[in-house]
């Protein structure tokens, strides 16, 4: 008789659970739909101007400090400084900082006792002084900052007549320089008490030491009527050496006053046609010409046209008046085609 044989308990246990149906490795989520496959967020949308509104917000967090580790001479031992905040330089603070020390120069430049003038040097000048020159200029005890070349050329050319040409050029750190072409007088204009000196251009300037043209020309007036000028304001304040004969504006181109050149040139040449040690005259009626020593005024016109036939036909009057026994008061030549003469009554 076969013997029966007892299962033990493992193996009971093993038989249940072989016996259970097997559950699926996939996960639960693809069996129930391709809907609840993802649980991310829905997209969302933006339109227009919501767009550029959005920001991601940077994390915040104290700014990174630096750490300095000094190694000493013992092997793995160090020392550990305290951490320093890292600086960052804005371009404000830099604008600031250029700010400052820009002011802080022009300060220094303007104050600065090497930075002012002390006096003006002066070149080409034969009868100005350098004290003239610097009362005009007017910048000395200034800073070379504030020096105007410009402005200092314009003030010389209208203060002094006589100066043709001025240059003016600063040097650092306070050197003013004036280089200055003086007119070359070619005669003397006396009107009564009052002298002038007339260049060969025509230009009028003021009489400066006793050194003038050798050519003198009495005159009742200036040729006012000749005179190439531009319109002159009238002017209330005068100095206390303004010549009241001569035009003044403060704005007008320095050396304005002027006289026809060809005037000039008829001086010139009748100075040499005249008698000796006899003086020149000048009438605004008649012109150029000289009182004769035998007591009689002799006018030529006011230019050099035909001036050797005026000459001729003078001496030929003479001639014929001496030979009649007349005496005349004047005799004029201004129009060579019609002389006359007159005659004391």
């Amino acid at each position: 008789m076969a013997s029966r044989i007892t299962p033990s308990r493992a193996d009971s246990v093993r038989q249940r659970r072989s016996s259970r149906p097997r559950k699926s490795s996939s996960p639960t989520g693809l069996k129930r739909g391709k809907k609840y496959a993802t649980t991310t967020r829905p997209p969302v949308l933006m339109r227009g101007n919501l767009a550029g509104s959005y920001v991601s917000e940077k994390p915040r967090g104290k700014k990174a400090k630096r750490r300095f580790d000094v190694a000493l001479n013992t092997p793995g031992v160090e020392i550990r400084l305290p951490s320093l905040p890292r600086i960052a330089l804005g371009w404000r603070l830099l604008s600031g900082l250029l700010v400052v020390l820009l002011g802080a120069a022009v300060y220094f430049v303007w104050s600065s006792p090497l930075f002012q003038v002390e006096k003006i040097e002066v070149e080409g000048l034969r009868r100005l002084t350098n004290e003239d020159i610097n009362a005009v200029a007017d910048v000395v005890g200034q800073s070379i900052l504030f020096v105007e070349p410009a402005r200092i050329q314009k003030d010389l050319l209208k203060a002094f007549p006589d100066l043709s040409e001025v240059s003016v050029d600063i040097h650092i750190p306070a050197s003013v320089v004036v280089k200055a072409v003086e007119r070359n007088p070619v005669l003397t204009w006396r009107q009564g008490e009052k002298v002038y000196w007339i260049d060969a251009a025509g230009f009028v300037f003021p009489k400066r030491g006793d050194d003038g043209p050798s050519v003198v020309i009495k005159a009742e007036n200036l040729p006012f009527s000749t005179i190439s000028t531009t319109p002159q304001p009238k002017v209330d304040n005068k100095t206390e050496n303004q010549d009241d004969s001569l035009p003044v504006d403060p704005d007008a181109e320095p050396a304005s006053v002027v006289i026809p050149k060809e005037l000039v040139q008829a001086i010139l040449l009748m100075n040499e046609e005249k008698p000796d040690n006899t003086p020149l005259l000048y009438s605004q009626e008649h012109g150029l010409g000289w009182k004769d020593s035998r007591g009689w005024q002799a006018y030529f016109g006011s230019t050099t046209d035909e001036l050797e036939m005026k000459i001729t036909v003078y001496k030929a009057i003479v001639k014929r008046l001496r030979k009649e026994g007349t005496h005349p008061s004047m005799i004029s030549v201004e129009n060579v085609h019609a002389p006359y003469y007159r005659v004391e009554r």
